[in-house]
């Protein structure tokens, strides 16, 4: 081959490329970092809602809900989620507290029923999201919690997110994102009447029993309640247990029954030094009809 008829190819010449950077302005306030002791916290921000059942001692160290703060319960459905927490809700908010209970998934037909077998819910404010239909669910939510209130159960928070997504054409994440402000903000008192607002939120799982949900939506939580129900090969039964409890003991076990029109708390196990201690805590509301209430140990204090 003639060489006059090669035509080299030579690797690219290198160019040196102008590149422009560019400084994002920073969006944190370093002012706003302190030193822990110098924290200063609206005392009301402390304070914990008691609801005289044992409950108030599984949930915190002090006995009761703690206010601005976020316990989810996961479970199996059907396995008694609802009736578990608005027990405690109705509870409450028999204490003088504000509470409302944000029905996602069952309406008024649902709901009559349900106070008939346990007509101590029946003093629960109700928002029933079947009433708003053709109202955008996030427009509802946050003019709901901006009247202000002392204790807010959310049944279901999919239901809820659900709505969200389609009211508004976003993605879960975004509407998950949403969720995570409208209780960090009212966690924070910021209502119309500045009540440091703490949230119970219920939430399903897969078949497998794993969380629904992203870790933003997980680390909002400062306690995680499972419910189980256990086969008859492990001695059957419902048992709630914190795997996650910022105010109170994790790895805490009681056992749980619904049976006709009453609700049972049986025993807390706590596992002390490898060995687990059963503590006989009450039965029932005593305030309720029927209703009565056993200690033969109270290891937390007062058996308010």
């Amino acid at each position: 081959m003639n060489q006059t008829q090669i035509k080299r190819r030579g690797r690219p010449s290198k160019k040196k490329v102008a590149q422009n950077v560019t400084y994002t302005p920073s969006l944190i306030d370093f002012s706003a970092i302190t030193k822990l002791n110098n924290l200063n916290v609206d005392p009301k921000m402390m304070e914990t809602m008691k609801s005289g059942l044992a409950l108030d001692h599984f949930v915190s160290y002090e006995g009761g809900v703690p206010s601005a703060s976020n316990m989810m319960i996961i479970g199996d459905p059907g396995v008694g989620k609802t009736t578990l927490l608005l027990d405690l809700l109705a509870a409450v908010q028999n204490k003088n507290r504000k509470c409302l209970f944000i029905s996602g998934e069952m309406g008024r037909k649902q709901m009559f029923k349900y106070t008939q077998r346990f007509p101590q819910f029946g003093i629960v404010d109700t928002l029933f999201m079947s009433d708003y239909m053709n109202h955008n669910t996030k427009d509802v939510i946050e003019q709901a919690l901006n009247i202000g209130y002392d204790l807010v159960l959310i049944d279901s928070i999919a239901e809820i997110i659900d709505g969200v997504r389609d009211d508004n054409n976003w993605d879960r994440k975004i509407a998950e994102s949403w969720l995570v402000d409208v209780c960090v903000n009212n966690n924070k008192g910021e209502n119309k009447t500045n009540k440091y607002t703490s949230f119970l939120l219920i939430q399903q799982v897969t078949k497998a029993g794993v969380f629904v949900g992203s870790n933003k939506l997980k680390h909002l939580t400062d306690a995680m309640l499972e419910m189980r129900r256990e086969s008859d090969r492990n001695g059957g039964g419902t048992y709630l247990t914190f795997t996650k409890n910022r105010n109170g003991e994790a790895g805490m076990r009681m056992s749980f029954q619904l049976t006709g029109t009453q609700i049972y708390y049986g025993t807390i196990e706590i596992d002390s030094d490898g060995s687990d201690e059963e503590l006989e805590l009450e039965i029932t509301n005593p305030e309720y009809a029927d209703g009565f209430k056993t200690w033969n140990e109270a290891p937390y204090g007062d058996n308010e």
